[in-house]
């Protein structure tokens, strides 16, 4: 990290901000820090019946083409589990209930995002469902829906080294 994400002192609005650390800005001006943590994020492990994987293909970047989990960022005041049943929703048309998500663990990732890498807490959970086949591309992350059986997964399509760790994790609880 090279710059502070941040343009302006969130206390006194005054630039610049000195880089103290990889989470640590300073402001010259008032010394109010300011402080880079990770973001929480909900990434959804979707298995059907035959334990077939929902995946998507990324349509913009990071990631661009490349396969990806559904999920994304935690809104405020909404739970990991309700954030992956929203995400999955939004992105394939996949409507499963929160109670669905089972916790399965998290995995450090980061993101680049706007010209910065955020750090972000990727919360990794796993729901099954009877069938994938209503599955389609939704919002316009995904260009296309992939739905593969899960010890078939080509791990080095998978767009990010957290994705691919956690159909590792999954690969390995069967």
């Amino acid at each position: 990290m090279s710059t502070p994400p941040f343009n302006y002192c969130y206390h006194c609005g005054r630039t610049p901000l000195t880089l103290v650390s990889d989470r640590q800005c300073r402001c010259e001006a008032c010394g109010y820090s300011q402080f880079v943590t990770p973001t929480p994020a909900a990434v959804a492990l979707v298995l059907d019946q035959e334990n077939r994987l929902l995946l998507m293909r990324r349509a913009h970047e990071p990631g661009k083409g490349r396969l990806g989990l559904p999920g994304g960022i935690i809104e405020p005041m909404e739970t990991a589990e309700l954030s992956c049943a929203r995400e999955v929703l939004e992105e394939t048309g996949v409507d499963l209930p929160a109670s669905a998500y089972r916790y399965m663990g998290t995995l450090c990732n980061r993101y680049p995002f706007q010209g910065y890498v955020w750090p972000t807490l990727d919360i990794l959970f796993v729901a099954r469902t009877g069938s994938l086949d209503k599955a389609r591309a939704v919002d316009g992350e995904a260009s296309e829906i992939v739905i593969q059986p899960l010890r078939e997964v080509m791990l080095e399509e998978l767009a990010f080294p957290t994705h691919t760790e956690a159909v590792r994790r999954l690969l390995a609880s069967l």
